[in-house]
């Protein structure tokens, strides 16, 4: 009697050591409940620490534009021009800066008296700069790049920071109203070279480089950030009276994505070396920050004109980098007056502090 109490609570006991199916449950759901709790938080501080990095990335251009302006006496142009406009070669603003951003390597091995597509250059063309790629980006917007000299099949060295050409040359009276210019000898809608000197808005109140979604590899029907769509509008000429609203409204209408090739144009950003606005070049600030992206109806990418604009993956807004070496977030909210006056840089206009 007494040995068979004894077993009786001993297996009881053993029982006891488990969790019954309720308590199991129980305490599953209890982990995934502080599992949602903590998973947006973890992902806020990885977005946090990668804004972070696109903020020191922004900077870090920032300073190497200083360094080129106090060697040089210039900023670093935008593309080559020849008489009547032409470009002689399509290496955009960034490869002049190389050598002030730890990349002497590159920049030597650089050919400017070709461009960027030929084969002495497709070292420099297929290299992945990290500073000019913000890593809350995934996007590719490229594939694979013939080599000329037929060694392979390599990627394209793409990029998330275009640097700012102001509004649209063609309103501004035939010349850029940004930081930009085409060096070597122009025609009258390409403005002389820009020093700082010129700059009479103020370095802290001009933009220089900014950020864009990168495209998806011409991936169709998938319209975003990353997508650029065809204007219904074409791009006026050299001169127009039209006023900047009405090119704006045009392209927040249009419902067709840019097609160059049966498959859709989802390559922004594509070559960070490239002079061309929506590859590696310029962005303009005709569209607000975060909207759509345009082309102009029936012409690709342009190297003095664009609707291509600033946009992001970081939680509601931009960040933009000024002539001053600091960097703004501006909030997809800014006032349109404020987002154009601070990308011209002789507009006279006055910008308060609680407007940006």
């Amino acid at each position: 009697m007494h040995y068979s109490l004894q077993s009786g609570l001993a297996r009881c006991r053993r029982q006891r050591l488990g969790f019954t199916l309720i308590e199991l449950l129980v305490v599953i759901a209890i982990i995934a409940v502080l599992i949602a709790l903590l998973l947006p938080a973890v992902q806020a501080a990885r977005e946090a620490a990668r804004r972070t990095q696109c903020v020191n990335n922004l900077k870090q251009i920032g300073l190497a534009i200083a360094n080129y302006a106090d060697v040089n006496g210039v900023l670093p142009p935008t593309a080559i021009a020849a008489p009547g406009a032409a470009i002689t070669n399509n290496f955009g603003m960034k490869t002049r800066v190389l050598a002030y951003l730890e990349q002497t390597v590159l920049h030597n091995a650089l050919n400017f008296s070709v461009g960027l597509n030929d084969g002495p250059n497709d070292t420099v063309a297929t290299a992945q700069v990290k500073t000019f790629l913000c890593p809350s980006d995934s996007n590719v917007p490229i594939g694979n790049y013939k080599w000329k000299n037929g060694l392979g099949s390599f990627q394209w060295g793409y990029q998330s920071y275009p640097n700012n050409i102001g509004t649209m040359s063609s309103v501004a009276g035939n010349k850029f109203d940004g930081p930009a210019y085409h060096m070597g000898v122009n025609n009258d809608n390409l403005t002389p070279a820009v020093t700082l000197a010129r700059i009479s808005d103020g370095l802290s109140n001009t933009a220089i480089f900014s950020e864009w979604v990168r495209g998806r590899n011409e991936t169709p029907g998938k319209p975003g950030l990353h997508q650029v769509y065809e204007a219904n509008l074409a791009w006026p000429g050299n001169k127009t009276t039209t006023p900047l609203d009405t090119f704006m409204n045009d392209c927040l209408a249009s419902t067709t994505i840019f097609d160059d090739s049966g498959k859709g144009w989802d390559n922004k950003g594509m070559k960070w070396g490239n002079h061309a606005c929506g590859e590696g070049g310029g962005y303009s600030h005709v569209m607000m920050p975060n909207t759509k992206a345009c082309l102009f109806n029936g012409e690709g990418t342009s190297a003095n004109h664009t609707m291509v604009g600033a946009s992001s993956t970081h939680p509601g807004g931009v960040n933009l980098g000024m002539l001053d070496g600091s960097v703004k977030f501006l909030k997809n909210g800014v006032s349109r007056a404020s987002w154009r006056a601070i990308s011209t840089m002789d507009g006279g206009e006055v910008i308060s502090a609680d407007s940006l």
